[in-house]
């Protein structure tokens, strides 16, 4: 099949999001051309529409990715309606696009995958997305925020199984949360931002939010936008 033959690649959600459709695909702004992707996240949602066919949502530390799976691929559709979220996965499949809706995967492979696979994945696309901006010399303002999300993505991974004060940062954000969330959920933004002048910096409200994902205590419903479940 053609599929089979195209390149894959991987970029975090953040960056998959800001890309643009070009000729031989999406072309994102530190150059990454995209047209199979493959990625590794926490699976947060699972939707059967009918006789095998599943949408779902995968997130990693920078934002989510919507998920389809279609007829074609009977055995990817049974893995992921079996799959109870939170779980960490990996998939692979064709980017597609409708006018201007969300980028989504069309995965054609998945597979669990543990805690550990997730972080390295995190590291594996730190370091390419570093080596892309490293080729970059207009320091623009999108290149900046991307390398601020690098940082952050590394910072994330990092933070998995430390304690200390966390039950008190994970309260103060879930406070935010249900103060913020109005029928279609609270925006990120404003929760970081929320989460600042309480005095937790992005870092770690980022962490807080996503190991509450890990943890299936939210979700996101669309990319940039959070709720509890």
């Amino acid at each position: 099949m053609a599929y089979a033959t195209d390149p894959v690649a991987w970029v975090f959600a953040d960056e998959c999001h800001r890309a643009t459709r070009g000729q031989g695909g999406f072309v994102t702004p530190t150059g990454a051309v995209l047209r199979r992707l493959f990625l590794i996240g926490v699976l947060t949602e699972v939707h059967v529409q009918n006789s095998r066919a599943v949408e779902a949502r995968v997130t990693d530390p920078t934002g989510g990715f919507s998920i389809s799976v279609n007829h074609s691929f009977p055995l990817v559709a049974d893995l992921l309606a079996a799959t109870e979220p939170p779980a960490f996965i990996a998939l692979a499949g064709e980017l597609a696009q409708k006018g201007r809706e969300e980028i989504r995967l069309i995965a054609d492979a998945c597979q669990l995958v543990s805690r550990k696979d997730r972080d390295r994945f995190i590291c594996l696309c730190a370091e390419d997305t570093i080596r892309r901006l490293s080729g970059m010399d207009d320091g623009s303002r999108e290149h900046m925020q991307i390398a601020e999300m690098v940082k952050q993505a590394l910072f994330i991974a990092g933070m998995q199984g430390e304690t200390g004060d966390a039950d008190d940062q994970i309260d103060t954000v879930v406070t935010i949360i249900e103060g913020l969330t109005g029928t279609k959920g609270a925006a990120l933004d404003a929760v970081i931002a929320a989460a600042r002048e309480a005095g937790l910096g992005e870092e770690k409200t980022r962490a807080v939010l996503t190991r509450l994902l890990e943890e299936g205590d939210c979700y996101m419903p669309t990319n940039g936008t959070i709720k509890l479940i």
